[in-house]
């Protein structure tokens, strides 16, 4: 099991900046909370190389990446600063429309802010948290690409991201670059409603089962949890773009042998009596000529748990159909 331990919140400090380090044309992707979290993705314009760099030391303003990998392949290590940091919070803009940093590679650089987001609540302060969620409240805005850190031998991924007002982050649509040219390749758009965190929204695997971590979903949450939805896409190398793979579902698992796919919803405070459970499963075979799935079975297990027995059992029609109903959250189970 996999967790991701970036706050899976959309209160945080979200900013795109680009520019130069050295001759490198580079975009820094950036998510923040003061004094507790600092995360950044870049990406550089000639190798199209993707790298992350966290946990720094914070010395004063200033916060210290120390030997992250970087871009060069032949020294591959780096310790970065970026100076000076302002946060900004809850304000529609920070004073500074740049970041200033050193490398010891490249040594000073400065980069051009494109994009920010300063939404912040710290606990135990109501003045803040009312300015938080007034800025939240009425910050809106569209089709924001935001760097994805996972990426296929082939291509990387940027999220479009828009904001109406009183609303979180949403996931609009996934542009898919060349990692050959930096060409964008295919703009898909996708109105599911998916909340966006930071990074990890999208994920790489072997979805069509033939042997390359070429295809990806999208998910609606940060981590590996029960309930966590998500949508499927296949790379087609007939037609050199991806399709959807008609999979979409929660916490999906696979069974490469067979060319099963499993999507379980976990439904846990459906049922009066909290010694009930119900998991509604749903079962997709991989279709190799279309290349998308085929919806094959539906089934619910409901699950007896006590002190001395766990009995699973065929679900009765209500309780099918109350889970098929039920709005869970991510992570929301007995």
């Amino acid at each position: 099991m996999i967790v991701f331990l970036i706050p899976q919140v959309t209160e945080a400090v979200y900013r795109v900046y680009s520019g130069n380090m050295g001759d490198d044309k580079v975009e820094f992707y950036l998510l923040a909370t003061p004094d507790s979290d600092f995360h950044v993705i870049f990406i550089e314009d000639k190798t199209k190389k993707i790298e992350y760099m966290g946990g720094p030391k914070k010395i004063k303003n200033d916060y210290y990446f120390e030997n992250y990998t970087t871009i060069d392949t032949v020294n591959n290590n780096d310790t970065l600063i970026i100076k000076n940091f302002d946060f900004g919070l809850n304000q529609v803009n920070s004073e500074s429309n740049e970041l200033f940093g050193y490398s010891q590679k490249f040594g000073d650089f400065k980069l051009k802010k494109e994009f920010e987001y300063n939404v912040f609540a710290a606990n135990g302060y109501e003045l803040t948290r009312v300015e938080s969620k007034q800025l939240f409240d009425n910050t809106e805005f569209e089709n924001i690409e935001f760097l994805q850190r996972s990426s296929t031998k082939d291509f990387y991924f940027k999220v479009i991201l828009s904001k109406k007002k009183k609303e979180d982050i949403k996931i609009t649509g996934i542009n898919v670059y060349s990692k050959k040219n930096g060409e964008l390749l295919q703009t898909i758009k996708n109105s599911k409603g998916y909340v966006f965190y930071t990074f990890h929204a999208i994920q790489i695997g072997d979805f069509d089962f033939d042997g390359n971590e070429n295809d990806f979903f999208l998910q609606g949450a940060e981590s590996h949890a029960a309930n966590v939805p998500q949508i499927y896409y296949v790379y087609d190398e007939s037609q050199n773009k991806y399709i959807e793979a008609n999979l979409e579902g929660y916490s999906i698992q696979f069974d490469s042998e067979n060319k099963i796919a499993t999507s379980t919803k976990t439904c846990g405070d459906v049922f009066v009596d909290p010694m009930f459970f119900t998991k509604l499963n749903k079962q997709y075979l991989f279709n190799k000529n279309k290349k998308k799935y085929d919806y094959q079975d539906q089934y619910c297990i409901s699950y007896e748990n006590s002190e001395e027995k766990s009995i699973h059992k065929k679900c009765t029609k209500k309780e099918r159909l109350d889970c098929e109903k039920a709005v869970v959250e991510v992570g929301e189970e007995p």
